[in-house]
This record gives structure tokens, sequence and C-alpha cells, in this order.
């Protein structure tokens, strides 16, 4: 299912000016969207039937109907749409404050056996979720704390580099391998929210903005690999072999 946002239509209408719009077949429009059509009186036209404030016109049975509770996925909608945010911005917000409580988990999990990277990984988590306020009103620090090693600096950081080496079921045998196995799943996890980020900042304007954020969430990525590299027990950057 795509979700067309005010965005999407305001962009077009910029574009092109259009008295009708047809809704595509798995497609569906968020509130501010329709709203953005009636403020400009533009007919919604939805499977060959022409709306009415997303009601077809002359349909009471249907008006009614629209009087029950609204369903969850409409109300998440509603709620994305009150505060400025486009579903895609809404549903990033979420995917980070998971984020942000499985790094609470895995430190709850290893403060016993590494107190050191413990606290490493609890002003880490501080650092992601600073990311997350970027996407609110408040203003936001980017910053992330990243120490140099021989793989890594202050220039690069930023950059993706991968892994320095794979975490596999070898280290589950390793002196810290439940550790392990625990920061490369929360490396991938990171890593993966790049999309969704990327998604949400797909606009003409927003490519600033994307590059400043996927900057941010390299560093921790990288800086996550360092901790790895610390709790393996590392002594050779992998990365210059």
């Amino acid at each position: 299912m795509k979700f067309i946002t005010e965005y999407d239509l305001r962009a077009q209408f910029n574009e092109q000016p259009f008295a009708d719009y047809q809704i595509e077949e798995n497609t569906r429009l968020t509130p501010g969207a329709r709203q953005f059509l009636s403020d400009r009186g533009i007919n919604l036209f939805e499977d060959g039937t022409k709306m009415r404030f997303g009601v077809p016109a002359g349909n009471p049975k249907v008006q009614e109907t629209n009087r029950n509770p609204a369903p969850a996925a409409d109300v998440a909608l509603e709620a994305a749409d009150a505060k400025g945010n486009s579903l895609a911005i809404a549903k990033l917000l979420s995917k980070m404050e998971i984020l942000e409580a499985e790094f609470l988990v895995l430190i709850s999990q290893i403060i016993e056996e590494d107190i050191e990277i413990a606290g490493q990984m609890s002003k880490l988590g501080h650092e992601f979720g600073r990311i997350k306020m970027f996407f609110t009103d408040e203003p936001a620090d980017l910053a992330v704390c990243f120490e140099g090693c021989t793989g890594m600096d202050g220039k690069n950081g930023g950059k993706d580099l991968g892994n320095c080496f794979e975490i596999s079921d070898f280290h589950i045998q390793s002196a810290n391998g439940k550790m392990l196995v625990q920061m490369n799943a929360l490396r991938a996890k990171i890593r993966a929210i790049r999309i969704p980020i990327a998604e949400a900042l797909s606009g003409p304007k927003d490519e600033n903005r994307l590059i400043t954020v996927t900057e941010a969430i390299n560093r921790v990525i990288n800086r996550l690999t360092q901790m790895i590299c610390m709790a393996a027990g590392v002594k050779e950057c992998r990365r210059t072999q």
C-alpha cells in the first residue's frame, strides 16, 4: 500500500495545477492530503466514484458508516499529520525508538561482563537518541564522539566503512561471544535504518539533511564497530590487512 501525502500533492500541484485527482489502485491519501484537495475544491475520484471530503457524494449510508471510530491505521495517520510529519517520518521515529530501547537492553546484559564497554555503549545510545530528535521540532546536536583508530578517524568516520571483520558462529565460542553477537545484531539494525531515513528525506529540499543524518548514523555504526573490536580483543586493525 502506497500513501500519498500532502507534500506529494503540493509538489504535483505546483508543477502542474489540476482540478481532478484520481486515486490509483493500492494507493491511499493521508488526512493532510485529503484536506489539501478539499481546501482547493479539487474533485477526488476513487474507483470511478466522485468523492466529497473522502465520502461518495449523495450516499448517506456511507456517510453514516464513516461516523464509526476510525481504524488504528487511520488514527496513526491523523497523529502523524497533526505533528506535520509524513507517514514515512512517523514510521522512522517509531523504528528509532525501538533501537533506543535495544541499546538499553544490550547495556543491561553486558554491564556485568565489561563495565567499560557498557559505559561507552550508554554514551553512544544517548548520541543515537539525539539523531532521532533531528526529526522532531526540537533542535538536535548530531555530534557523535568518535575516537580515531588505525582504520578510522575523524575524516572517514562519517562514511560507510562496512565491517572490519564479519561476526560468525565462530565468535560465539570466544570469551565475549554473547556480547559480540548482540553488538553485531544492533549494528546491523542501525545500518538497516538508513533505508527508511532515505525514504523519509526523499524530497528535493532534503538532500543536505539526508547527508547530515546519514553521516551521523555512519559514525554510530563505526563507533560500534570499534567497540566490537575492543570486545573481541583485536590487537591489529584488520581494515589495513
